[in-house]
């Protein structure tokens, strides 16, 4: 199943655990395709590398580089789109996540932006929390 993962949920996923990891979990075990476009993967790279997450980043049991790598090979990764739907107006940024489900052909945006969550839906994507995504689909 093709999923647009937003960075949030990687940042949450890798540093704090919780709903967030278990979708880290279901593309660790080939269960969901995290897609992705030029820019958005792009911008998990660079938030990943962020010093910010410097003394996060020493607990973890694996490095940054090896994350991505792994990611990488798991992921679909489109080309940016040449036309970005302005659908959210208060987040310029979020429309190159639903460009990307668009492009992915997608069934779910994963995400904690309450921009992208306020939407519910787009075109025939859902767009559910982490908590949600799992209250809509059992995995074993």
């Amino acid at each position: 199943m093709r999923v647009v993962i937003d960075t949030n949920i990687f940042i949450s996923g890798i540093f704090f655990g919780g709903k967030p990891r278990k979708i880290l979990n279901l593309i660790e075990k080939k269960v969901i395709i995290p897609c992705f476009n030029v820019l958005t993967f792009t911008e998990l790279e660079f938030l990943l590398r962020n010093e910010k997450f410097n003394s996060q980043k020493k607990l973890l049991s694996f490095s940054i580089d090896d994350f991505i790598d792994k990611i990488k090979e798991r992921s679909l990764i489109f080309l940016q789109p040449s036309k970005v739907p302005v659908i959210i107006k208060e987040d310029l940024a979020d429309n190159y996540i639903i460009a990307c489900a668009i492009s992915a052909r997608a069934s779910f945006i994963i995400s904690g932006d309450k921009h992208l969550l306020k939407l519910k839906k787009f075109k025939n994507i859902s767009i559910v929390s982490p908590k949600e995504f799992f209250q809509r689909r059992r995995f074993h």
